[in-house]
């Protein structure tokens, strides 16, 4: 991403300021992207030490947000981004909250695992990790789109949404008819249910990231409705 800032201001602080603010973009997708790691490995290992060190990780996601917040009120108070700088700077500070959703809803995933250690394990498990893999996927290529400027890998994420909201729906199907059939497992079914759509909702804000990558870079918006899953 630096190259997107380099040798276009008088003051070389702009640009150093500029440069920092993408990577700590980056450095906060990084973060998130270890945090989901860790939560869903402790899922699908039944591992209550990963669960904990992925609740104890989202705190560097909310230091970096916090960072960078500061960093885009500096830039916007001293330098007064115009044009493009100011429509990368805004994107940046969206991004940031983003992420700092992701964080949140990976450490919720974290949180959700713990009581399930102590329940025998549940059948519906397996396709909730299936899902679980699709969202990793999809949070990686958006966070790799953005330290690329690859608006072509910000489209496949945008077009893969729909994939997750499919399996998303299914998992949930599976997931109550299963408390439906054996309703002493309700409590550890809810909480599958409950960390099912916490993964939904981190595969849409990857795609969120996505699309305002494509509009920082193009300075256009994606026309066409968001695919959905059925």
């Amino acid at each position: 991403m630096e190259t997107r800032v380099a040798n276009r201001h008088i003051l070389s602080s702009y640009d150093d300021e500029l440069r920092r603010l993408e990577r700590l973009i980056l450095e906060m997708g990084g973060h998130c992207e270890e945090l989901l790691a860790q939560a869903l490995e402790a899922l699908a290992n039944r591992d209550a030490d990963l669960a904990a060190e992925a609740i104890r990780h989202d705190i560097a996601v909310d230091a970096l947000e916090r960072e960078i917040e500061g960093l885009v009120v500096r830039l916007f108070a001293l330098r007064q981004p115009l044009a493009v700088d100011l429509r990368q700077t805004l994107a940046a500070l969206r991004m940031s909250s983003w992420l700092e959703r992701v964080g949140d809803y990976a450490k919720n995933i974290g949180k959700r695992t713990l009581p399930l250690l102590d329940l025998p394990p549940l059948p519906p498990t397996g396709g909730v990790i299936e899902l679980g893999r699709l969202v990793q996927r999809q949070l990686h290529d958006a966070t790799q789109a953005v330290a690329d400027l690859d608006v072509a890998r910000a489209g496949a994420v945008w077009r893969g949404d729909s994939e997750i909201d499919t399996v998303h729906l299914r998992v949930t199907q599976t997931i109550i008819e299963h408390m439906r059939t054996d309703p002493e497992r309700a409590e550890a079914c809810t909480h599958l249910v409950f960390i099912a759509k916490n993964l939904e909702r981190i595969g849409d804000l990857s795609t969120n990231i996505a699309e305002l990558l494509h509009f920082s870079v193009t300075g256009d918006r994606m026309l066409d409705p968001r695919p959905k899953g059925a």
